[in-house]
């Protein structure tokens, strides 16, 4: 009998141990609990906005610093140099205003801006570049024979940009037609640029779902090549400010395999802008590729 009563005892016990937890998590102790989580986070998140707001402090810093050294030295390297502005895909307008900025304080004359499609990179277009290809080499007299569609294309696009004529005329309308138009003359340069400077998305990775969302297009290595390679036949120079950041970035697949364009990365940063102002002075010598990203061999050009 001792024995049933101990177990009754014990389980009462069990019952009431439970019932008072319940209360104290619904009350009292969840309300300790939480006020502690919450107490815990908000700290966590103070520190965060912090070490946030001090890390952007020393980066507006050093781009100040960075402004005024190069400033110190630009001033006119680019004299009476006329530039067309060529924006990628994706392209921010800030980024391609910040560059253009600093261009003319070194006294190049910005005479036009352009902009590429997707029509121009996508691979389910890339039907579509081949068979445009063809028209426009006959209008081309200058094109590689072993120029991909790619290429001829881009050959195209600096055509349109730094040359007159009646081919021209005609290469250019091929270009921008409404129907499927692989160039947008935002501010034509009426065939005047001389040097011609790309600048493209600040994440240019061909696809993947940590990178480009599904309804992106996924780019086309044979389009970024061909304009790589269609860049030199500009009159002065020409060069692309493009991201790198990882092994799938374009501006890196450009780098890695090999193309004879000279490079700038990490567009958006203060000192792509100041980069691109002093290379363009020679960019067509040899291909180099600056910035801190994949495939960059030094951050800066050396000051003139």
């Amino acid at each position: 009998m001792l024995n049933f009563r101990y177990h009754i005892v014990s389980l009462i016990a069990v019952f009431i141990a439970l019932a008072v937890g319940v209360v104290l998590g619904a009350g009292p102790l969840q309300a300790r609990i939480s006020s502690s989580l919450s107490q815990s986070q908000a700290e966590e998140s103070a520190i965060d906005a912090t070490a946030l707001a001090d890390a952007q402090r020393i980066a507006d810093a050093d781009a100040q610093a960075l402004a005024a050294l190069a400033q110190s030295h630009l001033k006119g390297v680019l004299a009476e140099l006329k530039v067309a502005m060529i924006a990628l895909p994706g392209a921010s307008a800030e980024d391609i205003a910040a560059v253009s900025d600093g261009l003319e304080y070194a006294g190049a004359e910005i005479v036009g801006q352009v902009s590429l499609s997707e029509n121009w990179q996508a691979q389910s277009m890339a039907t579509y570049r081949d068979t445009l290809a063809t028209p426009l080499a006959a209008h081309l007299p200058n094109v590689p024979t072993d120029a991909t569609s790619g290429a001829t294309i881009a050959y195209g696009i600096v055509a349109a940009l730094t040359s007159t004529g009646a081919e021209t005329e005609l290469v250019t309308q091929i270009l921008t037609d409404d129907s499927t138009p692989i160039l947008h003359l935002d501010n034509d340069p009426k065939g005047r640029a001389q040097a011609l400077v790309v600048v493209g998305a600040r994440d240019s990775a061909q696809g993947g779902a940590q990178t480009q969302s599904a309804a992106a297009p996924l780019a086309s290595e044979e389009a970024w090549s061909g304009l790589a390679r269609a860049l030199s036949a500009a009159p002065k120079s020409g060069l692309m400010i493009v991201d790198a950041h990882d092994l799938t970035s374009m501006g890196a697949v450009l780098r890695s395999t090999g193309a004879q364009i000279t490079t700038i990365d990490t567009p958006g940063a203060a000192f792509s802008v100041y980069a691109a102002a002093i290379a363009l002075r020679d960019a067509s010598a040899s291909a180099r590729a600056f910035g801190v990203e994949k495939g960059a061999t030094q951050v800066m050009p050396e000051l003139p």
